[in-house]
C-alpha cells in the first residue's frame, strides 16, 4: 500500500472517529430528559454583595447560599450519578410541563429581583422606616374553559383572596388547596386602573383545586426610604431573600445580631416576613460549611432533610422575626458552649 493511500485511510478513520464523538457529545448535551440537576452550591459574602448607602455592616459575615441549576441532559445526569454533592430532581416537581429551559432561566432572574425587593421592604420596615408597598399576582394566561377564563383577563393584578393579601407567588395555591375543588373565593384585583371584586370558583385541575391560570408575582414599593444596591452575579432564584433582608437590617441598624459570628442561610421571603421553603437545601448547607459559617438558617419545611448535618448548627425558622430571635438566642448561649 502506498504512503498516500495510508494517509488517506488514516484521515478517513480520524474523521469517522471525530464524527462519532461529535454525535455522542450532541446526544449527551442536547437531548432533554425530564430532570433538573442541582450542582454543588456556593456561598456569597453579603458584606461585599450589598451596599446600603451611608451604612457599614457590623462585625461578622452573613452569607447567602446557592446551588448550580443544570438542565436535564444525559451528561449532567450521569455526572450527578457518579459524583457526590449533586441532586437529581424530576422536572415536573419544579416547573410546569410546557416551560422551556430559556423560560425557566428568565423566571429565575425575575425571582431574584423579586427577592431583592422583598428583602428591602421587610428589612426597612423592621428597622422602623416608613415603607409602603403592594403585591400582586399578575395573570398571564388562563386555561380555556376554566373558571379563571371566565373570571380574569390577561394583565389582571390580583391583590387579595378572601380578604387575605397576596404576599408571595404561592398565596393563591395555599388558600385554594385548603378547600375542595368547586369552592368559592372572593378576590380583589385591579384591571385597567380600576379595583374590581368578584367571586370565582376553583375546579379540579390535574388533581388539585385551581382557578386555571398562570401568572407572575410582583411587588411594587412606592415608598422605600433607602435604595439598596446589589452586586450579585450568576445567582438567580428567590431563595436568597431571607439572607438579603438580615444583611440589610443589620447594616441599617448597626446591630450585631449574631455576636460577630459567620451566619449562612436560605429562605424565600414574603413581604409580610414569612419564610417559605426552598429547593437544594442539602447543597446549600454544604456551601455554608465551606464558607466557615457556624450557623445555618433554614425554612422549617426543609429542616428535616439537613437537621443532622455535621459541622454546623442548623436552625429552623418560620419568619424574619423568628430568624432575629434565633440569632439573638445564639448570642446569649454562645459563652456557655465555650465558643
Amino acid at each position: 500500500m502506498s504512503w498516500p493511500e495510508k494517509r488517506r485511510r488514516l484521515a478517513v478513520r480520524v474523521a469517522t472517529a471525530l464524527g462519532i464523538l461529535t454525535v455522542l457529545f450532541a446526544l449527551l448535551m442536547l437531548i432533554p430528559i425530564p430532570y433538573i440537576i442541582f450542582a454543588p452550591g456556593a456561598a456569597v459574602d453579603l458584606n461585599e454583595a450589598i451596599n446600603v448607602p451611608g451604612h457599614k455592616p457590623p462585625p461578622g459575615h452573613f452569607y447567602l447560599t446557592d446551588v448550580g441549576v443544570l438542565p436535564g441532559r444525559p451528561l449532567y445526569y450521569l455526572t450527578a450519578k457518579a459524583l457526590p454533592g449533586f441532586e437529581i430532581i424530576r422536572r415536573r416537581e419544579l416547573v410546569p410541563p410546557n416551560m422551556s429551559d430559556r423560560e425557566l432561566d428568565r423566571e429565575l432572574v425575575d425571582a431574584m429581583h423579586e427577592s431583592q425587593m422583598n428583602a428591602q421592604i421587610v428589612a426597612e420596615r423592621a428597622a422602623g422606616l416608613p415603607v409602603k408597598a403592594r403585591s400582586y399576582f399578575i395573570v398571564i394566561k388562563t386555561v380555556p374553559g376554566s373558571p379563571a377564563a371566565r373570571c380574569f383577563q390577561r394583565g389582571d393584578r390580583i391583590a387579595q383572596i378572601d380578604r387575605r393579601p397576596v404576599t408571595d407567588v404561592n398565596t393563591l395555591a395555599r388558600v385554594t388547596t385548603a378547600k375542595a375543588p368547586g369552592s368559592r373565593f372572593a378576590l380583589a384585583f385591579a384591571r385597567a386602573g380600576r379595583l374590581l371584586r368578584i367571586t370565582c370558583r376553583t375546579f379540579n385541575y390535574k388533581g388539585k383545586p385551581r382557578f386555571g391560570m398562570t401568572g407572575q408575582f410582583s411587588t411594587e414599593a412606592y415608598q422605600l426610604p433607602v435604595r439598596v444596591t446589589y452586586r450579585v452575579t450568576n445567582i438567580n432564584g428567590s431563595s436568597a431573600g431571607l439572607m438579603f433582608a438580615l444583611q440589610i437590617y443589620r447594616t441599617l441598624t448597626g446591630r450585631d445580631i449574631a455576636g460577630g459570628k459567620n451566619i449562612a442561610g436560605t429562605g424565600v421571603l414574603s413581604t409580610d416576613g414569612t419564610v417559605l421553603p426552598v429547593e437544594g437545601a442539602r447543597e446549600k448547607v454544604r456551601a455554608a460549611i465551606k464558607s466557615g459559617a457556624v450557623v445555618f438558617l433554614v425554612p422549617k419545611e426543609n429542616y428535616a432533610e439537613i437537621s443532622k448535618t455535621a459541622g454546623i448548627k442548623v436552625i429552623p425558622i418560620k419568619s424574619f422575626a423568628d430568624a432575629l430571635r434565633a440569632l439573638s438566642h445564639e448570642m446569649v448561649v454562645a459563652p456557655s458552649q465555650g465558643e
